[in-house]
């Protein structure tokens, strides 16, 4: 996003102070290092944004909400065009309904026209007065202004009122002290600072003080919406239909995630702005968090800002009520949060179901199975196993063997020694979808051939075939994790004969996974024959080759056997294969020479980058010398740094893993507090923006010079695109943090690049 440019250093003394407790969580390096001379971050409470949407019932859809008020004892009120009405039972994962205010039934006939607050208390405009339920009720002023739409409350009961051209200023009895004209008006304001009020039309922004016989120009022009001043520094703030401006300069900053501005205020020391697509905030790198979409917001435009309890603030949009909280929270209690979940939500027969479907709400959901349970499983596994090595939690290691004994029972459902299962299903269909054109079908549509067998162990299971490098990945991460870090002798040795009957399957079947059908699958293909017939350009030539030596070595490392070690050595040597995955990423690209080559290399694959580093935890640590560990850590801090605009907190511990000093660390811990505490399938929309700086369309897909912070994208997974903009939704779908946060915070604090949570 493009820095805000402010030549007056007024402003910026001006921008610090509102700036108060940044909640965008940006971190700053520590002076704590670990014993490798590593810089730790040190888990202290951070302020963590989290929405409640409340929304009108079906039978209220077309009401027009217009106004709010939010009063001292924490009483939200919304007015609509069907009345005022309260926000009920919202929270989290549960919307919240807008009912009916019953709480004074003598306001049911009154035809309010407005609403607001004015001394932390709710005051109320109809067609004769202005009033309120506070103060014993005795603020009870006849305004005289059948018409009237528009007030603001001044100093000592003082309002002033308008129906859009008359204005009348009135003291707590109702005198009027003055009247005045001015067409057009929009809203008006009180000017604490200053002891005037703001008010707006389409083409003024004028100042009326008490006890003055003239409105004051302030400025002039097109367009204007609203306008705002702020508390410290008597500054006002003008919004427009294409941008906002400062009064003390006149430039209009249109360079914002939505330039068509609806309301501005200042909340909580934060200059907050409405627009026609979200709410946004100006934080202090003098850029803008931004809340939009139904992750954040019932309705994407905003009708009006409030400041709401437990300093919450209030949107107001054409769909519903946002409230948006900063609670407080350390990273360990957001990782509880999210353990929780997953247990609630996206175990299925001890995988990590790692999206599930919530068709029906949020209190159940619907798992099934996937061609990927293998790797969205051992990502959680491993998860659990740091959180156990690192906090000795029983729970932790219980999780943890759960995961295994299902990623296990898909190596003996097969009847095949060392060939593993896709996945397994209870009462599942028996099918054959690889037909004659199967492999063709799999590589246009990255979908992997149906294959259902009868399971070897019930004859009312199936298991699905075709494994492939992705999820001999997740197995061989699993195994090498739970050899590594358990305290289980016979959990141990069941890995390490998993893991021996997959290696010993792979390297005596020259290199393939051969299916049932006695076929490689279409993806499990080390062999040389197929590695280097691709160009030198295309990845998969790279990634293949630094998977299998990762898996040869981890084989070796954990059996002592040296067809494992031979077979590396010979493919290293003989065979290029140390070439190949040296290679430097810049030298990969797209290319035309085959079919295959240029259906694999026509983009960047995301999934291949998870693959690649998921599987440097054997490449790197079982490297068979030290000369290999070099050249190892070189070609790993190489696709790091290729990757480093993606700001992903799991690529950059696993560099970490190899003992790099600089591996980005606060970028991380952003990524880490930035993650949406909602994990559904919203819809997103940033592709409008005018505040992010596009980057020409590239072979890596990136979309934008700096990543958007990941509470404003899609739901991102690890084997995705980081630089999509825009995404359709729907919120009937949650995706597991057990792979996609989980794992990278528990494995900086097996690390030790994050500390535990520091004592108050």
């Amino acid at each position: 996003m493009r820095d805000i440019s402010i030549s007056c250093l007024y402003l910026v003394i001006l921008l610090l102070s509102i700036a108060g407790c940044n909640t965008n969580n940006s971190t700053s390096s520590t002076e704590l290092t670990n014993a490798k001379g590593q810089p730790v971050y040190q888990d202290v409470p951070y302020l963590q944004d989290i929405s409640t949407k409340y929304y009108f019932s079906p039978s209220h859809k077309l009401s027009n909400l217009s106004a709010i008020s939010a009063n001292r004892d924490a009483q939200i009120r919304v007015l609509s065009d069907s009345g005022v009405v309260v926000p009920d039972n919202g929270s989290l994962f549960y919307a919240g309904k807008l009912i009916r205010d019953i709480s004074f039934p003598p306001l049911y006939p009154k035809k309010i026209r407005t609403i607001g607050t004015y001394l932390n208390q709710t005051v109320y405009l109809d067609n004769k007065q202005l009033f309120s339920n506070a103060w014993a009720g005795k603020i009870q002023i006849d305004h005289g202004m059948p018409n009237a739409t528009l007030f603001a409350g001044g100093e000592d009961f003082h309002f002033l009122v308008s129906d859009g051209e008359h204005l009348v200023y009135l003291d707590q009895s109702g005198k009027k002290l003055w009247s005045g004209i001015l067409k057009g008006v929009l809203q008006i304001r009180y000017e604490e600072s200053k002891k005037c009020f703001l008010l707006v039309t389409p083409s003024l922004v004028v100042e009326y003080s008490p006890g003055q016989s003239q409105i004051k120009v302030c400025y002039a022009g097109t367009g204007i919406t609203c306008a705002t001043a702020i508390t410290k520094g008597n500054e006002i703030v003008i919004g427009t239909s294409s941008g906002y401006l400062w009064l003390y300069d006149k430039k209009l900053i249109s360079n914002v995630p939505c330039a068509e501005i609806t309301d501005i205020k200042e909340i909580n020391g934060h200059l907050w702005f409405g627009s026609a697509w979200g709410a946004f905030y100006l934080n202090g790198k003098g850029k803008y968090n931004y809340y939009a979409g139904e992750r954040w917001l019932p309705g994407n435009r905003v009708v009006a800002l409030e400041a709401g309890p437990e300093k919450s603030v209030l949107v107001l949009t054409d769909g519903g009520l946002g409230q948006l909280f900063f609670r407080t929270m350390t990273l360990e209690e957001k990782a509880l949060f999210y353990q929780k979940q997953v247990r609630e939500k996206n175990i299925r027969y001890g995988f990590n179901c790692s999206a599930v479907g919530i068709p029906n709400g949020y209190s159940t959901a619907r798992t099934g199975n996937q061609p990927s349970d293998n790797l969205w499983t051992g990502m959680y596994l491993v998860a659990e196993l740091f959180r156990f090595k690192v906090t000795g939690s029983e729970d932790a290691k219980e999780n943890a063997y759960e995961a295994f004994e299902a990623m296990e029972r898909l190596h003996t459902v097969t009847k095949i020694p060392g060939l593993f299962a896709r996945s397994f299903e209870r009462d599942y269909k028996i099918e054959n979808a690889k037909g004659a054109d199967w492999k063709r079908q799999e590589l246009l549509t990255d979908s992997p051939a149906s294959l259902w067998l009868p399971a070897a162990d019930h004859p009312n299971w199936s298991w699905r075939s075709t494994a492939s490098s992705d999820q001999t990945v997740g197995q061989i991460f699993a195994l090498t994790m739970i050899l590594e870090l358990s305290d289980d002798a016979q959990w141990k040795a069941r890995a390490l004969k998993c893991l021996d009957n997959l290696m010993g399957y792979i390297v005596k079947n020259n290199l393939y996974i051969i299916d049932v059908d006695g076929e490689p699958t279409m993806w499990g293909k080390w062999n040389p024959d197929y590695v280097n017939k691709f160009p030198v350009n295309v990845g998969d030539r790279k990634i293949t080759s630094s998977n299998i030596i990762a898996f040869l070595q981890t084989a070796f490392h954990f059996t002592g056997k040296d067809i494992y070690k031979n077979k590396a050595n010979e493919l290293m040597t003989k065979f290029g294969y140390l070439e190949n995955l040296m290679r430097p990423f810049s030298q990969i690209g797209p290319d035309q020479t085959d079919e295959l080559s240029k259906v694999l290399s026509q983009e960047w694959n995301h999934s291949d980058d998870e693959m690649y580093f998921l599987a440097y935890w054997g490449l790197y640590p079982y490297s068979f010398s030290g000369d290999l560990k070099a050249k190892f850590g070189a070609a790993i801090k190489d696709h790091w740094e290729i990757e480093r605009p993606e700001k992903n907190a799991l690529w950059n511990f696993t560099y970490a893993m190899t003992g790099a000093t600089e591996f980005d660390l606060d970028p991380s811990i952003d990524f880490l507090k930035d993650y949406p505490m909602d994990m559904r399938n919203w819809a997103m929309h940033n592709s409008h923006r005018s505040d992010i700086e596009r980057l020409p369309a590239n072979f890596r897909g990136q979309t934008t010079r700096e990543r958007l912070p990941l509470g404003e994208i899609p739901i991102y997974r690890h084997n995705g695109q980081f630089f999509t903009l825009d995404s359709k939704g729907d919120g009937t779908s949650l995706v597991s943090a057990g792979d996609t946060w989980l794992l990278p915070y528990w494995m900086g604090r097996y690390l030790g690049v994050i500390s535990a949570p520091a004592k108050k």
